[in-house]
């Protein structure tokens, strides 16, 4: 089945001494399939427009952007995962260390820490949840 719902897409980044937050609200599509469910909805990053799948298996989430940046990003609690991220800026190697996912009703957060090498590039909050 698939349903059209409203969300609220909060990213925290908290990198060296600063702290930045960036919202905006989404229409999703949410299908259900094979065990899983499915987000897609479109990001807005700056000028640029991404499109966004986020699904969630069992205790996995994988959150995939294509466009002015394409990534596939792995969450599994207290584990660490490896992906690539290509921008304008070029091929980068990072590693994801996810400390939390919390998933209620159609509510998501995801709290991880970003490396390059062995270098902690900042942690970040996901939180993606639903509106009335």
């Amino acid at each position: 089945m698939v349903v059209r719902k409203t969300y609220k897409l909060t990213q925290v980044v908290r990198a060296k001494s600063e702290t930045k937050r960036f919202e905006q609200m989404l229409d999703a599509i949410v299908q259900s399939k094979n065990g899983s469910t499915y987000y897609q909805y479109t990001e807005q990053l700056d000028a640029h427009t991404l499109k966004c799948v986020l699904k969630v298996q069992d205790d996995i989430v994988r959150i995939q952007r294509r466009g002015v940046i394409n990534m596939n990003f792995i969450f599994m609690e207290g584990a660490r995962t490896d992906t690539f991220y290509e921008s304008l800026a070029g091929r980068h190697h990072f590693f994801v260390h996810t400390n939390k996912i919390e998933i209620t009703n159609d509510d998501i957060e995801i709290d991880y820490d970003l490396y390059e090498g062995d270098e902690k590039l900042g942690n970040y909050t996901y939180t993606l949840k639903k509106e009335d």
